[in-house]
């Protein structure tokens, strides 16, 4: 699982990201939030930790920024301070828990497994008709033979695939495979016809003048 940790304190933020790789995980830290945003594509983790209060950019800023961008992605809320309209902020902006600090690492892990179990994350998806997809290493496979697509090809199928269900825009999508370049739609629908001919199973919905879905 990919996690992304935002925590300004040195010695936790190292104590986490340790804690949390020997238990398997890929995690990627940042002690400033302007940074964090500056240097990570938000659409490519599984899991989010974010203290409320650190440099240029707090938590709850980034977490708005999450949901806005309507990437539905577990978040764990950290602080030392118990202010409780920051604590009822993060949640109606859709954070999944909240931890006051200091916190044992066991209880974290915990806690990130409960959401886990609801949010029923998993490795490997089963597209039907032999047809799966390694989130971990992003790579399609039909009948456990790998499939060759191009960059943008496999980004796209990523991000519906980690969204299967939900409409994804045209922008959403965009912003995943452009980051800050310029939206090309155009080029965008190209890349799904693609993909379309390498999948004999009829997987991603047109959803006219708004984007795709992957059934």
């Amino acid at each position: 699982m990919k996690i992304l940790l935002l925590e300004d304190e040195t010695s936790l933020n190292e104590h986490i990201s340790k804690y949390l790789t020997l238990k398997g995980n890929d995690v990627e830290s940042f002690d400033d939030g302007l940074e964090l945003l500056d240097c990570t594509n938000l659409y490519e983790y599984d899991f989010f930790i974010f203290d409320i209060n650190v440099p240029n950019v707090i938590g709850l800023e980034i977490l708005e920024f999450l949901r806005d961008k309507s990437i539905d992605v577990p978040v764990i809320m950290i602080s030392a301070l118990v202010d409780i309209e920051d604590v009822k902020k993060a949640y109606k902006l859709g954070c999944s828990d909240y931890l006051k600090k200091p916190f044992e690492l066991a209880e974290l892990e915990l806690r990130m497994e409960s959401i886990l179990n609801q949010f029923h994350f998993t490795k490997i998806v089963e597209l039907g008709e032999g047809y799966s997809y390694d989130l971990h290493i992003k790579q399609l496979f039909c009948n456990k033979e790998a499939v060759v697509l191009s960059k943008k090809q496999n980004e796209i199928l990523y991000i519906l695939i980690k969204n299967r269900g939900k409409v994804l825009s045209f922008s959403t999508i965009s912003d995943y495979i452009y980051e800050d370049k310029m939206k090309d739609f155009h080029t965008i629908s190209s890349h799904v016809r693609d993909i379309r001919k390498k999948i004999d199973v009829d997987l991603i919905k047109n959803v006219r003048g708004v984007g795709y879905l992957l059934k």
